[in-house]
């Protein structure tokens, strides 16, 4: 996948968000978010639908809960994930650089208030970052 494209998806998505991706306590942002826990679910929560910006680009099928509490460069098998959700091998390390930075912005940016400013300069910091266009008003998922 080019990475003008990663980008555009990812900042389309996160922009499209109410907030960042977390998990049922709402303190750890995660690939897939959760909401409540019961006994039920392990105290796990129910699935949100909510994805951070990595955790889009993983397909249902790629998926596994012990990816949680990890980052994309901390754990070869999101990497490998990924890649397998786009039908690649591997990912290029160009990929990988912009993921965890697209990771990065969405973690430290849940640590604010106010999201829908935060994300889109952190996005821009990012887009500057990869020599890639960015056109906030433009974007849409």
């Amino acid at each position: 996948m080019k990475l003008q494209d990663i980008f555009n998806k990812a900042s389309a998505h996160l922009m499209s968000m109410d907030g960042p991706s977390l998990d049922a306590d709402g303190d750890a942002c995660v690939y897939r978010g959760r909401h409540g826990s019961c006994e039920y679910d392990g105290g796990l929560g129910e699935l949100s639908g909510e994805m951070c910006a990595v955790g889009v680009f993983i397909k249902d099928e790629h998926y596994d809960e012990d990816f949680e509490g990890t980052g994309i460069t901390g754990n070869i098998l999101v990497a490998n994930a990924v890649a397998a959700s786009w039908g690649q091998d591997d990912l290029t390390e160009d990929q990988l650089m912009l993921l965890h930075d697209l990771q990065t912005a969405h973690d430290e940016t849940s640590r604010g208030w106010e999201w829908p400013n935060s994300i889109v300069d952190a996005l821009d910091k990012v887009a500057t970052k990869h020599h890639l266009r960015f056109d906030p008003k433009g974007s849409s998922a």
